[in-house]
Formats: structure tokens, C-alpha cells, sequence
């Protein structure tokens, strides 16, 4: 018997779905939201914890692609051993206690947040532990390592999402936030991923892309439009102050939105004039 999969009790899930509440709420200036976030992923996901321990499991199987047959089995195999020595009863604890305070700060609309590898982590989520017969695990694991095989290309082409919640996200997510640049998507990516190391990644990448947004926002004070127009050329030299004073090793809330918005800025003086 098929028994249906508790996404609320898949640490995987949980933690994606706060990325992408992450996300939504820096994008939409919710600091008081975001900021319930960030204490949430510090406190329960921080390197070495019952739970980031789990999901580490889960990202070593799901986020690979490309590898030989043997490496496959032998990373499934390693996985799996890793996930039989954690404390599941400490695992339950800590699950519980995120799952209180998603739903008592952040609302159960929460778990409607699309999840792309949700399919990949409820069937993970079934060879750990061994909680499925024998043959029912072999044939899971078949599945993985089709999966660890795959090129890229091929592995987006395989995850499949349940409609609904396709549904919810197309509306409440997609609309929103597509006019992300690639560079503003990165951007955010590092942000709401660096308390796993200590925000070195961010901050490295923060100090390179200020220093490429000043540079642009520099050589634009030579445009004509800019130096024509003594109220642009101050303006521009306004954001050269700001930019000065931005400290890429403590960069608050705000100073990522300002960093959003001047990535969109120099974008557009690359953009092709009609």
C-alpha cells in the first residue's frame, strides 16, 4: 500500500520552501518576514545541526548529474549510510519545532511554495531509513541513479511537480519576481544561502559585483546623455558616494535592495538604444 508523503516532515522540502519565502519577502521589502526567516534557517539549518546534517543527504543525491553508473551507486550507498547514523528522534524534534514556527509566524500558505526537486525528495525520503520493502527501495534507487546519470539538460527535463502546487506558484511567485536579471537572481541565491558559511560566498561575491556596478556606473559619467544633463551627472555621482560607502562585509537588507536596483541600472546601460 502507497502510503502519501508528508512534505511537512521532509527536511528538504522545508528548507527550499524557506529559501523561496526567503525570496519573495526580500524582494517585496517584508524585512519583519524575512528577517523571522533568516532566524529560522541560522537556528535549525546551521552547519552541523540535526537538520542540516539530514539535508545534506538529500542535496548529495539530488543535486548532482552527469556522473558515471559506479561513482552513482557508490554516493547512494555513502548517503545512505551517513542518513542511519543520525538521531531521527533529534531530527523529529527540530522538524517540529520549524513546522511550529512556520505555521504560527509565516502561515500555512507557506507549503504551497513550489519546489522543483519536491518529487526527487519524497522519493529520497523513502530509501532513507528503509522504510519501504526491499524491492520497492531497488527500484527507487533504479530512479536515482537515472537521475545522477542524466545530463542537466535531461535531469530538468525529468522533474515533475504536482499541479497544484505548479498552480500556486505560476500565480504567486512567477508573476512577481521574473523580471529577475540573472545577476540579481545570483545575487540573492548567495544572499539566502550564506548562513550555512558564514556569508563568506556572499560577501565575495557582493565585493566583485560592487566593484563591477561601480565601474559601469563610472564610465557612464562620460555618456553624453549623462554629461549633457547636470542634474543626471550629479545624480550619477550621488550613487558613486553611496557606492562608496557600502561595506561588502556587513551588507543589511536595505543595501540589497539598493544593490538590486543598481544591477537593473547598469543593465540598462548595456541595453540597446532604438
Amino acid at each position: 500500500m502507497k502510503t502519501k508523503h508528508n512534505k511537512k516532515r521532509n527536511t528538504a522540502f522545508l528548507f527550499e520552501a524557506l529559501v523561496k519565502e526567503l525570496t519573495k519577502s526580500i524582494v517585496e521589502k517584508t524585512n519583519s518576514r524575512s528577517n523571522v526567516i533568516k532566524i529560522i534557517l541560522k537556528e535549525y539549518f546551521v552547519f552541523g545541526s540535526p537538520l542540516a546534517k539530514e539535508l545534506d543527504c538529500y542535496k548529495t543525491l539530488s543535486e548532482k548529474s552527469g556522473l558515471d553508473k559506479y561513482t552513482a551507486e557508490k554516493m547512494i550507498h555513502r548517503a545512505k549510510h551517513a542518513y542511519a547514523e543520525l538521531d531521527q528522534q533529534e531530527i523529529f524534534k527540530e522538524q517540529s519545532a520549524v513546522i511550529k514556527k512556520i505555521n504560527t509566524e509565516l502561515g500555512k500558505d507557506f507549503y504551497k511554495n513550489f519546489v522543483p526537486n519536491y518529487k526527487s525528495f519524497a522519493t529520497l525520503s523513502q530509501i532513507f531509513g528503509n522504510k519501504i520493502p526491499l524491492k520497492n527501495q531497488v527500484l527507487l534507487e533504479g530512479v536515482i541513479i537515472e537521475n545522477l546519470t542524466s545530463s542537466p539538460e535531461d535531469k530538468e527535463n525529468m522533474v515533475a511537480v504536482d499541479h497544484l502546487v505548479v498552480d500556486s506558484f505560476v500565480k504567486n511567485y512567477n508573476k512577481t519576481y521574473s523580471f529577475l536579471l540573472p545577476e540579481q537572481r545570483e545575487l540573492l541565491n548567495k544572499y539566502i544561502t550564506s548562513y550555512n558559511d558564514n556569508q563568506v560566498d556572499f560577501k565575495l561575491f557582493v565585493g566583485k559585483e560592487l566593484k563591477r556596478v561601480q565601474n559601469k556606473i563610472t564610465e557612464s559619467l562620460e555618456l553624453p546623455e549623462v554629461k549633457e544633463d547636470s542634474e543626471m551627472m550629479l545624480g550619477t555621482k550621488k550613487v558613486l558616494e553611496t557606492l562608496d560607502t557600502m561595506n561588502a562585509t556587513n551588507i543589511s537588507s536595505d543595501d540589497l535592495v539598493c544593490v538590486l536596483k543598481l544591477q537593473k541600472l547598469v543593465n540598462e546601460y548595456d541595453a540597446p538604444q532604438d
